[in-house]
């Protein structure tokens, strides 16, 4: 008898530690919706209970970024379900979506009645035991966001026979973020559907120094002004890619060249997915470049990658192009300054493939810089929406105006994006606010709907409860000092501004900074946003040469290596004109893959 005590005694003992069940309260069977935080603003999950388990999870309702958050809203829900636990692997890339989903589904255990605790039970499978592949391609491209999926199109085209590898789940990795903008200069398409006969690489690359500071790698800047319309015009009429008139178009250019793809990046990522499977190309994904491979005389003849089940995967091949992105997520990596700012990168910006380049002698460029934006919202603290063209867009159709913490008027609030930047990061706290009346509040409501910042007005509204440092993201009030009140801007400073800025209109000059007049601030509610620097891109990289070799430090190309996109420094500089970054990813792979198939 006493045995047989110390046994369930025993038993209970281990239920607890380990969160058992049998020690939790049952939940109720039916269905259930919980609500989490993801990385652009709160997801909705609905859990479906039955004999006391959770027997499905669909994620109903989020605002994450298409692309991004695909292979987390499918495999989060799948995975908890399976192993009837909270405590499953995040989704690698969408750490934020994946830890979203989680506190959805326990919010929803919580309402079944249910203690979300028991189900915090890590589930040890056990794993196949590693092995080695091998695979051999002509080209290996490592990194399939827009310059790796573009260098291994072009090779493909080239009759190529290519291996594409991503580590993530899913394709796409920082221009999946981005809005699919392109430069025409020099294209068939820019004459003939923009009607610009005066741009040129001369044009363009005067911009682009102005932009980049004159910090930019001359050698790149040359290959991509004189390609990018070559490039344009295979894009749109070789692979029909639906480019058309960029939607809102931006002041750092002097000609007519701003183009946008429809359906965003997103769209251009897979229709070129689709294009490199149809064709025959071989894409990896879930599998992480860790070492570059060289034979004896120091060519570099393929990578060594791990995969998603921890095999080794070796990749011989005559060439391989890195594309495999910046270092913005290593903060370690990154100018100390840059912890003033807002990240709304991607975690997945972990520097592999300079790493792995800079272990075999390659040199680097500008690693001192990092592309910076404004008008960023910290949403989730550390990381901040991308709301550029909602404020944009409504500084060309309102009165609105931008002040710091004094209240004051600080900028021609319709500069270019690079000159905004700059000075937001000189004013105090490092910080800007938008400031709006009724009217231009509703163009900042359409602008971010049609840029699918957000699904509607309340996920704009909820911006009104979240602090960061004691400062909330947004305000809005009936007068404009309460306004201030509640955001910590100087409500004399900021009323004066107002009345300054009204006289200003009435006369029809902006005789402080020079904007051209488009309204007045008139009646409220008005409505006062965060306008944050943030930053994604990292400017600074390996150091390439004609047609993207990638060089040594003596300046010699190692043979066999190219590089294209984020991991090559140089090419933009300090600052990126608007679209550059995205141009500089697709005429680079471009580039890199003609180079390295020989063409």
């Amino acid at each position: 008898m006493m045995k047989s005590f110390k046994l369930l005694a025993s038993i209970a003992a281990i239920s607890a530690v380990f969160g058992c069940a049998s020690t939790a309260p049952s939940m109720t069977d039916g269905t259930y919706t919980g609500v989490g935080q993801g990385r652009n603003g709160e997801l909705t999950v609905e859990v479906k209970v039955d004999a006391g388990k959770l027997s499905a999870v669909r994620v109903v309702k989020h605002v994450e970024t298409v692309g991004i958050s695909d292979a987390a809203v499918k495999q989060m829900p799948a995975r908890i379900v399976d192993a009837q636990s909270l405590k499953v692997d995040a989704v690698s890339g969408a750490t934020l979506t994946s830890e979203g989903i989680r506190t959805a589904v326990a919010d929803a255990i919580r309402k079944a009645g249910g203690d979300p605790a028991a189900f915090a039970t890590a589930v040890v499978t056990k794993k196949a035991a590693a092995r080695l592949i091998k695979e051999k391609a002509d080209v290996v491209v490592v990194g399939a966001g827009g310059a790796g999926i573009s260098a291994a199109v072009r090779a493909e085209t080239l009759g190529a026979k290519v291996i594409l590898i991503e580590k993530m789940p899913v394709i796409g990795g920082a221009t999946a973020l981005n809005a699919g903008t392109l430069i025409a200069t020099g294209s068939r398409f820019q004459r003939e559907a923009m009607h610009e006969t005066k741009d040129s690489p001369e044009l363009a690359t005067k911009d682009i120094f102005r932009v980049g500071k004159n910090r930019n790698d001359p050698v790149l800047v040359k290959q991509v002004t004189e390609r990018v319309g070559g490039v344009v015009d295979w894009l749109v009429y070789d692979l029909k890619i639906p480019y058309g008139p960029a939607a809102t178009q931006y002041p750092d250019h002097s000609a007519n060249r701003q183009l946008g793809v429809q359906g965003r990046s997103v769209n251009y990522l897979n229709l070129m997915k689709g294009k490199f499977l149809d064709m025959g190309g071989k894409l990896m994904l879930e599998t992480r470049a860790e070492e570059l491979l060289r034979d004896d005389a120091g060519r570099v003849v393929g990578v060594r990658a791990k995969d998603a089940q921890g095999n080794t995967v070796e990749l011989t091949s005559k060439s391989v192009i890195l594309a495999s992105g910046g270092y913005g997520a290593v903060k370690s990596m990154l100018p100390k300054e840059m912890s003033n700012y807002v990240f709304y990168g991607l975690d997945s910006e972990t520097g592999d493939g300079y790493r792995m380049a800079t272990a075999i002698g390659a040199d680097t460029i500008n690693m001192d810089l990092v592309k910076m934006y404004p008008q960023g919202v910290e949403t989730v603290p550390g990381h901040g929406l991308a709301a550029t063209a909602s404020s944009t867009d409504t500084m060309k159709k309102s009165g609105a105006i931008y002040v710091n913490r004094d209240g004051r008027r600080y900028v021609n609030e319709r500069a270019s994006l690079g000159e905004l930047t700059d000075t937001t990061v000189a004013q105090p706290g490092h910080i800007a606010y938008i400031v709006m009346d009724a009217k231009a509040w509703k163009e900042y409501v359409a602008k971010s709907l049609e840029d699918k910042l957000v699904p509607d007005e309340a996920a704009l509204m909820k911006w009104t409860k979240i602090v960061n440092n004691g400062r909330p993201v947004m305000a809005v009030a009936d007068t404009l000092s309460e306004a201030a009140g509640v955001m910590g801007v100087d409500a004399k400073g900021l009323e004066a501004t107002v009345r300054d800025w009204n006289r200003m209109v009435k006369q029809g000059k902006d005789t402080a900074f020079g904007r051209q007049i488009t309204g007045g601030i008139g009646e409220g509610p008005y409505y006062i946003v965060e306008q944050k620097v943030r930053y994604q891109t990292t400017l600074g990289g390996l150091r390439a040469g004609e047609g993207l070799r990638i060089l040594d430090k003596s300046g010699k190309p190692i043979p066999g290596l190219f590089g294209a996109g984020c991991v090559v420094g140089g090419a933009n500089g300090a600052d990126s004109m608007t679209a550059m970054m995205n141009s500089w990813a697709i005429v680079s792979g471009v580039i890199a893959a003609e180079t390295a198939v020989g063409k």
